[in-house]
């Protein structure tokens, strides 16, 4: 993943989670769009994708998550934190019944293309 070998993704990534306190796919959406616009600046000049320091200077893959393992790790209670329980992992009434079993009222039926006249 990008965020693990680019400083400056990984860089974003944790000041969003930490600082911001987003959750992991909200801050891997943003990065992944700044991503995207790097790469689409690099077709667009016909230039290979750098991978670069926070000083400017491009480093190796190798370098990179050396330098992301060593400054940018978001503490694991942070992660925790961010984590939300589905309506699933609360074990509500949506995983117990079904909605319409709920409202009393059966669902609409399904139209398929042979079902429909012409």
């Amino acid at each position: 993943m990008a965020r693990q070998v680019d400083p400056k993704l990984a860089q974003r990534y944790q000041r969003l989670m930490c600082e911001s306190g987003k959750h992991h796919n909200s801050a891997t959406c943003s990065v992944a769009a700044v991503l995207l616009t790097r790469i689409a600046a690099c077709l667009r000049t016909n230039t290979p994708y750098e991978i670069r320091d926070l000083d400017g200077r491009v480093i190796t893959a190798d370098e990179g998550r050396k330098i992301v393992r060593t400054r940018y790790q978001v503490p694991r209670e942070a992660r925790l934190a961010r984590r939300a329980l589905t309506p699933a992992d609360k074990g509500g009434e949506r995983t117990a019944e079904g909605v319409a079993r709920r409202s009393g009222e059966a669902p609409p039926p399904l139209h398929h293309d042979s079902q429909i006249e012409t």
